[in-house]
């Protein structure tokens, strides 16, 4: 039940360290030297987003959704850092070979690492295009914030490096058992850094209400992953009609809102129908996975950027449907 919670003391000391990178421009040296190089904001974000994204580390959406915090001022373009945050962190699951979203399959049907891609290419196309065209088109210039600021490679190392510095410790540490540690000795060295010693003044950088919703959205998903073997066996006595099949496959994923549970159960469905099937059930329960209630992500978006859940849904509704619509096609027609 209280498995995950660890996962706690990270928002709360991220959310302290963009707090004050935030307040004193930390990592502007940065942004600036990208934005005068490229000369685009949007250009910026992309880079950025996708670098919180890829790192290979339990609630990384929490450390992207600092590094973007650091990029935003307050109106409706924060709103949208929510939903960049979101596609930036949930590709990866599509392609990763440090995602256990690709390392099961591989391991369940004994493919390579380039047989997958080949597999998986139309759901990596359609998502590819559709967050292309968000950031692209759906962000505006100045929805971004971004001051010109000289670039100072001692900056740059003083500022912005033990940010990644920790965030590579952990990935190396392995095991949530040593976020408290390293999240926490992180916060400290910022607060170092600034003189930022004010306990009042750290505590508004804490959304608490984030806090508490991840909180107990961590201890209702757990409740219903204990149910995901009564899940599989409901499935297994109902498996006559793909269709039926399908339906209660979204509506399992939907309901557990867990990577690892979706990848699992996307392997058993198929099993009943062939391996052909495969991709259209990891589809489907991706979907389900990326629509999930229990889905931790949402909320913090939700809470840290303000993003209500019905923009979140309009854009993810769009997105589950191109990838279930294409790889249908590429299923069952072609």
């Amino acid at each position: 039940m209280i498995a995950g919670l660890e996962y706690l003391w990270m928002i709360f000391f991220v959310m302290i360290v963009a707090g004050i990178a935030k307040e004193h421009n930390l990592f502007m040296p940065m942004y600036s030297y990208i934005k005068d190089t490229f000369k685009s904001n949007r250009l910026v974000l992309f880079l950025t987003s996708a670098l919180g994204g890829v790192l290979p580390i339990e609630g990384r959406v929490t450390v992207s959704a600092g590094i973007l915090d650091t990029l935003t001022r307050c109106g409706c373009g924060r709103k949208k850092m929510g939903i960049v945050d979101y596609l930036s962190t949930h590709h990866y699951y599509l392609w990763s070979p440090l995602e256990k979203t690709v390392i099961l399959p591989m391991a369940a049907f004994g493919m390579s690492y380039v047989a997958w891609l080949g597999l998986v290419w139309p759901l990596l196309l359609v998502t590819a295009a559709f967050i292309l065209y968000y950031i692209f088109y759906k962000v505006k210039e100045e929805d971004i914030h971004i001051d010109s600021v000289p670039f100072k490679t001692s900056a740059i190392i003083r500022n912005v490096f033990p940010f990644f510095a920790a965030i590579g410790t952990y990935i190396y540490a392995g095991g949530n058992k040593h976020v408290f540690p390293i999240f926490c000795t992180l916060a400290l060295y910022y607060m170092f850094l600034t003189q930022t010693w004010s306990i009042q003044k750290l505590k508004t950088y804490v959304n608490w209400k984030v806090l508490a919703l991840v909180a107990v959205i961590i201890v209702f998903g757990n409740l219903c992953r204990e149910y995901g073997l009564f899940i599989q066996n409901y499935l297994r006595m109902n498996a006559e009609e793909i269709l039926v099949v399908s339906v209660l496959s979204f509506l399992a994923s939907f309901l557990m809102g867990s990577s690892g549970k979706f990848v699992a159960l996307a392997i058993f469905t198929s099993a009943l129908f062939g391996n052909y099937s495969f991709l259209w059930f990891f589809t489907i329960d991706y979907a389900g996975y990326l629509l999930s209630p229990m889905h931790k992500c949402l909320a913090i978006g939700n809470r840290y950027f303000g993003t209500p859940f019905w923009d979140y849904y309009k854009v993810l509704l769009i997105w589950c449907a191109l990838m279930l619509l294409t790889v249908g096609i590429y299923t069952f027609v072609l």
